[in-house]
Order: C-alpha cells, then sequence, then structure tokens
C-alpha cells in the first residue's frame, strides 16, 4: 500500500510538472506570435500603422489569429496580449486577454483574422486592465489609418478610442469589431509570472517577479517600433527660450506638483491626431 502510495505521488507530481510546462510554453507561444504580428504590422510601409499613431497610443493588443465564423449569426474568439505605455515612453509587461463576441447582421463564412488594437486613451486602458471590457459599447473603435503619410486631420472617425487593424485569411462579409469583448486572461497570467492572484493592474505597474523571455522580447519590440516612431516624427529643435524659467524642475518620478507621476501619459485632448509640426 505504501509503494503504491508512493507511486501515486510521484506520478501526479510529473503530471502537474509537466502540465505547469506545457502552460508555460502555451504562455510563451501566445507572447512570440504576437510579437512577430505587432511586426507584420508595422514592417511594410504601404500598410504599416504610422509612426505617429504609435507614438501616441497609450496601449496596444495584439491578437493573433482571431476565429470567426458565421451564418447569419456570428461569433469570434482568440487570445492575445496588451501592454500600455509608462510616462517615460516605454513599455509595460505584458498582460494577457481573450477577445470574444457575438455578431447578428448580413455575415456568412469563416475566417482566422490577426488583429491589433491602438487604444488611443487613458479610460480605455484602465477599462480592460480593470476585467472585462466591450468595444463600442464602453468605447468607441474605427479602423485605424495605413501607411507612412496616412493623416487623420480631417477624417472623424480617426477620434475613436480604439483604432482597430487586422489582417485576414478566409473568406468573410460583415466584419465588424462592435461588442466584442476584451477581459484579462488571469489564468494566464499567473502561469505567465508565478504568482498566484496576480492582478492586470500589478503587472502593468511591475510588481512582478521576473518575466519571461517571451515577455522581454514582445516589450523590446514595441519599444523598438515606437522609438521608431517618434525619431521619424521629431520636429525641429526649437531655439533657446531666453526668457528665464518660471519654476525649477520638479524632481524626477514627480510631476511639477510633488505628486508622483500618472501611470499613463497625459491625456491627449485630440485622440488620434497627428502630433503639431
Amino acid at each position: 500500500m505504501q509503494r503504491f502510495t508512493a507511486l501515486l505521488a510521484i506520478t501526479l507530481t510529473l503530471a502537474l510538472g509537466n502540465s505547469a510546462a506545457l502552460a508555460d510554453e502555451k504562455t510563451d507561444k501566445r507572447l512570440e506570435d504576437s510579437r512577430a504580428v505587432f511586426e507584420s504590422f508595422t514592417g511594410i510601409s504601404e500598410q504599416a500603422i504610422p509612426g505617429w499613431m504609435l507614438e501616441r497610443a497609450y496601449g496596444l493588443v495584439v491578437v493573433p489569429r482571431v476565429f470567426e465564423m458565421a451564418v447569419g449569426f456570428g461569433g469570434r474568439g482568440g487570445r492575445g496580449v496588451m501592454a500600455v505605455r509608462n510616462p517615460d515612453g516605454s513599455w509595460t509587461n505584458p498582460v494577457f486577454i481573450n477577445l470574444y463576441g457575438g455578431s447578428f447582421g448580413f455575415q456568412a463564412g469563416m475566417q482566422m483574422t490577426d488583429v491589433v488594437l491602438v487604444l488611443m486613451s487613458r479610460k480605455t486602458v484602465e477599462g480592460i486592465s480593470g476585467g472585462k471590457f466591450i468595444l463600442g459599447a464602453d468605447a468607441s473603435v474605427a479602423a485605424g489609418p495605413v501607411g507612412r503619410t496616412a493623416s487623420a486631420n480631417t477624417d472623424p472617425m480617426f477620434k475613436a478610442q480604439v483604432l482597430s487593424y487586422s489582417r485576414s485569411e478566409g473568406v468573410f462579409a460583415g466584419i465588424s469589431l462592435e461588442g466584442t469583448v476584451l477581459a484579462v486572461d488571469d489564468g494566464a497570467d499567473e502561469t505567465a509570472y508565478g504568482v498566484t492572484g496576480i492582478l492586470a493592474s500589478q503587472i502593468l505597474a511591475g510588481q512582478t517577479g521576473t518575466p519571461s523571455a517571451a515577455a522581454l522580447a514582445f516589450k523590446t519590440t514595441l519599444e523598438h517600433a515606437t522609438s521608431e516612431a517618434a525619431s521619424a516624427e521629431a520636429p525641429a529643435p526649437a531655439p533657446a527660450a531666453t526668457a528665464p524659467a518660471a519654476s525649477a524642475a520638479a524632481p524626477a518620478g514627480n510631476d511639477a506638483s510633488g505628486a508622483p507621476v500618472q501611470t499613463f501619459p497625459m491625456e491627449d485632448p485630440a485622440p488620434g491626431a497627428p502630433p503639431p509640426n
């Protein structure tokens, strides 16, 4: 009996260990796929997300291979990741996200779609990181502009809080992300960071253990793309001001009043608009 109990314990330990290893492989694979999808949306100049859009983004959601199928009624689902801009322009560690939803209307077919969502407001970032968010209900969503010369000066649709980019395989009619839910994948977050009960807000604040190599690679890719965008869009240096400074600079890590800096960039008065010349 003791021998049987010991054998059972060893078997369960091996099974659980293999399960954890498999889970880690799945989260790393999701990160690697998301990184490849993001690179594909920024590496082709004619179909790329504009640099000024990346420069102004509060956050990004990348969901590879969203599966959509419909005959009148439709449904979609996918698993991806989200990262948010820090005040210094760097990116947070990624949070794991599930995308799902249904639709009704003129639509028929099935397809696999890679999706990138550019989050243009703090409200959207906070809503998603809070647990669950509905596109079209909690935030307006519109197809984003493409190409290095794309502009949003005169098109009102680019005032949307979420700009979507997608690339599809298959045949489908009537695609829309209205009503799609974005929800934090708590299980994947726990697996990836090795902390039971970890919150998305803790990950975004950097209150986690050491992220995996895949998580660091994903973050590095975002930082490289946005630093390139900032360099490309940077205006010519302004002449040095001759007037005396009004006040001493605030200490690093604090705003002018001495309070801690915000988690996200300051609110853009015209989300989606190109930066001023």
